[in-house]
């Protein structure tokens, strides 16, 4: 039995190669992803429904209304929401947080007498 302690590399080196300045380089892969998980973070998805939705109650998402979702998505991402209610002046949106999807869109006169199920949070912005 052999009683020898071998020390080695746990991990095997990464391979990278160095520009003509002798800066390393990495394959670009890490910055891809940390990049596109970033753009997508700032995304608004709208879903099908929600499309047939705003145009048959003639609602508006114009940049102002799409900047106020996307930046209550964020916030309620960072509250660990999954299923909003968010009110504007102007409407009702239903947004699935972890998706960052609009999943439909109501006008504030459909709200009156209406039972909104299945979320978990609500988000006001007045103004």
């Amino acid at each position: 039995m052999d009683s020898r302690i071998g020390f080695g590399k746990l991990f095997p080196e990464k391979q990278t190669q160095s520009n003509s300045r002798g800066i390393p380089q990495t394959n670009g892969v890490v910055f891809r992803n940390l990049f596109e998980r970033t753009l997508n973070t700032r995304t608004l998805n709208v879903s099908g429904h929600a499309e047939k939705r705003l145009n048959e109650r003639n609602i508006a998402l114009d940049i102002g209304t799409k900047n106020t979702l996307i930046g209550a998505l964020d916030e309620l991402a960072a509250k660990g929401a999954r299923d909003s209610l968010v009110l504007t002046p102007n409407a009702a949106f239903l947004l699935n947080v972890p998706t960052r999807t609009l999943v439909t869109a109501m006008d504030l006169s459909e709200m009156k007498n209406r039972i909104v199920t299945q979320i978990d949070s609500v988000f006001v912005r007045n103004g």
